[in-house]
């Protein structure tokens, strides 16, 4: 799933009230990326219900998203991948480079 449509979910509201009283078709309305939005008289009272695959896909991205930041803000680190990025296509060209099960012989 892209960033994109972990940005901008789309949300239905209901009332506490109307899911007790439609459990199961409020349920089904949290599929792929449909939050629904249960709503209270208080404003910090609302809830969201949402579909464990898209969960699970959103905190995936969150979890890379945070190593991602973490290797960009090692200076060292961040600095020693774009110098390997610039010599990459070349040491593909003149086969350097080995894969996966050359280096560690499983697929």
């Amino acid at each position: 799933m892209t960033v994109a449509a972990f940005m901008r979910p789309r949300l239905v509201k209901v009332k506490r009230s109307e899911l007790r009283q439609n459990q199961r078709a409020t349920l089904k309305k949290a599929k792929g990326r449909t939050v629904v939005v249960i709503s209270s008289k208080e404003k910090a009272g609302d809830k969201l219900l949402l579909d464990k695959q898209y969960f699970d896909d959103m905190v995936q991205e969150l979890r890379a998203a945070k190593e991602t930041l973490a290797i960009m803000s090692d200076p060292k680190l961040f600095s020693q991948i774009v110098t390997a990025a610039e010599t990459l296509d070349e040491d593909v060209r003149l086969g350097r480079l080995h894969s996966f099960e050359e280096v560690f012989g499983e697929k």
